[in-house]
């Protein structure tokens, strides 16, 4: 804005003085109207502990300084209410807040807010009047814990998958890094996962860490890092807490329509923090909960809601939604009743018939099924063993299990007793083994049962690898059926590592290079290896089959697997990434490793050398020293007169993971 005096773009009422003195106060009006007043304040959230000073800063400039404080006007305000005022005089509507008069004559009108609470958080606005002119800026006040971080997933399933969660709160910037650590040691270390916020607000970060607790993790002490580039890192240390994870049943508890329950069992559950809730078409339903103990330390709960089922209810969906620590996103089961109001007589008599048939075969259908059990047992581990026989027979039907090693075979007998149906029968424990039976009845008058027999231990290495498990079920003696399991031990707690693959910064056409990963650990019999070479966004499985000029070879020993891949690189090969992939046969891949960019340089005679050394190659091994691969070589080629390039390097940045 530009004023000019001779214009007089402002007009004022006249008064009885002197000509110089009516100049000065035209100027000092003119200067103080037409000057651009500008207002600023902090861009990024002004963060503060409860119980502190926090300062909102709140500058101004109009041109000319020194600043009269009797033309400042300053309104500040907080989420729409009046913090304070000063017009001539300091007003305070909130106990302590205060600006400096001293301060405005230099363009400061910063508000300070003594001993803050979580109720002064919020958005204020500083509101400056210079003369004609007002300008209004915000600024953001966070009052918290500062930096915080939190943790979830600590109730964890043993010999299973899980996932731990960290989270860091009102951080000034997400460029933080996540370390996972376990009594000390550094387990994995990644950017955030997931972030939230922005710099007005603060920021959120996340990250999690996928692992299979074991026994030995009962006392272990973990931690969640947090390491920011400017301000110090911040640390949470914990240990787990092993849960259970419950198993539901929703059933209706009668056949007929009138007087039935609708019943959601929970059982097996720990620890006992379970949270249940039964609704009928998505509204909820105030249901009756029994809660108890089991004898192994677990709990179990009954919710039942009683109903009388009548053709209105048909397509009507009935849902038990339970929520506990070792479940994540919790679990949902669901019932619906298809109802018809006629059935027309022919259908009827089909149905019939097909039901009476079906029950005349179960009746005299006798079928056991298969032991079931983890594939893999790690040491001292507890392993449960189960198989099922269900026909017609008579209750006085019993199991017996056998373990065998080598000539070595213990017998686990059940206890000559007789339990009515549908109660648990704990059998003996003998030699750290514990067995236990569920029978229970089936179809009226119980003309069928199912006898459950279950076998529950902690694993030995020397005891249980390779040893064969047999359950039999008997009557008077003999034996009716039996199924046998073969156990396999493994030697760790089922971590393993992946090597890079290390690429040299440049190669030369047509000279041999061989490329090498290393899995190493506890590592599955049934593993394959793969190799793929990926090239403008294609990626292309490599086979001696389909080109001679790739070479794949493999070495494996006690808990490692070397893969190789030997070629002689062309100009077609430049910018190519090579891929290898560990895998089990049924398709699962456990790990992958990719290379960088392949730069080939250099212009040579490339066929029949390079061949000849792939032949060279195929009738020779792999040697390894130490954990390092070298290059495959042939005592009958000599290589001395060449310079060694060993690309690869040993177990750098390797990665943890947990299989099944």
């Amino acid at each position: 804005m530009v004023c000019r005096t001779s214009e007089r773009p402002c007009s004022f009422p006249l008064f009885s003085v002197t000509m110089s003195s009516l100049l000065l106060i035209l100027l000092l009006l003119v200067t103080a109207v037409c000057a651009q007043l500008q207002v600023t304040t902090s861009n990024a959230p002004i963060t503060s502990e409860p119980g502190t000073t926090a300062v909102l800063q709140c500058m101004f400039s109009s041109g000319v300084t020194p600043v009269d404080p009797a033309q400042v006007h300053v309104f500040w305000k907080h989420d729409g209410k009046k913090v304070l005022s000063y017009v001539d005089t300091i007003t305070a509507f909130r106990p302590g807040a205060h600006i400096s008069k001293e301060q405005l004559a230099k363009g400061d009108a910063s508000l300070s807010l003594p001993v803050v609470t979580q109720d002064d958080a919020g958005l204020y606005s500083c509101s400056i009047r210079l003369g004609s002119e007002q300008v209004t800026h915000a600024v953001n006040l966070i009052v918290s814990e500062f930096r915080h971080i939190s943790l979830e997933g600590t109730t964890v399933v043993m010999n299973k998958s899980n996932e731990l969660q960290c989270s860091a709160n009102n951080l000034s910037s997400p460029d933080v890094t996540f370390q996972w650590m376990r009594d000390g040691a550094v387990l994995s270390t990644s950017a955030p996962q997931r972030v939230e916020g922005n710099d007005t607000l603060g920021f959120i970060v996340q990250s999690s860490f996928c692992f299979t607790p074991v026994l030995g993790d009962y006392n272990a002490h973990y931690s969640c890092e947090v390491v920011p580039k400017i301000f110090p890192p911040l640390k949470k240390t914990f240990q787990l807490t092993f849960g259970v994870q419950p198993e539901v049943f929703f059933y209706l508890s009668s056949n007929r329509q009138e007087n039935s329950s609708l019943v959601c069992l929970v059982s097996g559950f720990y620890p006992d923090d379970l949270n249940l809730s039964m609704k009928k078409g998505g509204e909820l339903l105030d249901c009756k909960i029994d809660k108890w103990r089991n004898f192994n330390g677990t709990y179990s709960l009954e919710a039942m809601y009683g109903t009388n089922v009548t053709y209105t209810d048909g397509n009507i969906e009935y849902t038990c939604s339970v929520h506990h620590s070792t479940i994540r996103e919790g679990t949902t089961e669901r019932l619906k009743f298809l109802l018809d109001t006629e059935i027309p007589a022919p259908f009827l008599v089909f149905i019939t018939f097909i039901f009476l048939l079906y029950v005349g075969i179960k009746i005299f259908w006798r079928e056991v099924t298969e032991i079931k059990g983890w594939k893999d047992w790690t040491e001292g581990s507890i392993a449960t063993l189960e198989s099922t026989i269900t026909g017609r027979y008579s209750k006085n039907i019993y199991a017996v299990w056998l373990v065998r090693q080598g000539d070595e075979e213990i017998e686990i007998k059940e206890k000559q007793s007789r339990y009515p149906a549908g109660d648990y029968k704990e059998l003996q424990e003998q030699d750290s083994y514990t067995c236990m039976n569920i029978v229970k009845s089936k179809f009226v008058g119980g003309l069928r049962h199912s006898l459950c027999s279950i076998l529950s231990f902690q694993v030995h290495k020397q005891r249980h690898h390779q040893a064969e498990f047999i359950c039999r079920f008997m009557k008077a003696g003999k034996v009716l059926r039996e199924k046998n399991y073969f156990a396999n031990v493994l030697d760790s707690c089922g971590f393993y590592s992946v090597s890079d693959i290390c690429v040299p910064e440049t190669c030369k056409e047509g000279e041999k290079l061989t490329l090498s990963c290393t899995m190493k650990g506890n590592i599955p019999q049934d593993i394959s290896v793969t190799w793929e070479k990926g090239l403008k966004q294609e990626r292309i499985l490599i086979s001696k089959e389909l080109d001679t000029n790739y070479q794949v070879t493999e070495s494996k020993s006690q808990g490692q697997i070397c893969a190789f891949l030997t070629l002689c690189p062309t100009c077609e090969d430049s910018g190519a990434v090579f891929t290898v992939s560990f895998s089990k046969n049924e398709g699962r891949i456990l790990a992958e490793r990719s290379s960088t960019p392949l730069k080939v340089a250099g212009q040579q005679k490339f066929g029949a050398d390079c061949k000849r050394r792939l032949e060279e190659f195929a009738g020779s091994s792999p040697v390894i020293l130490g954990g390092d691969f070298n290059i495959p070589m042939n005592p009958a080629v000599d290589v001395s007169s060449e310079p060694k390039k060993i690309w690869s390097r040993t177990y750098q940045d390797w990665s943890f993971r947990a299989f099944d």
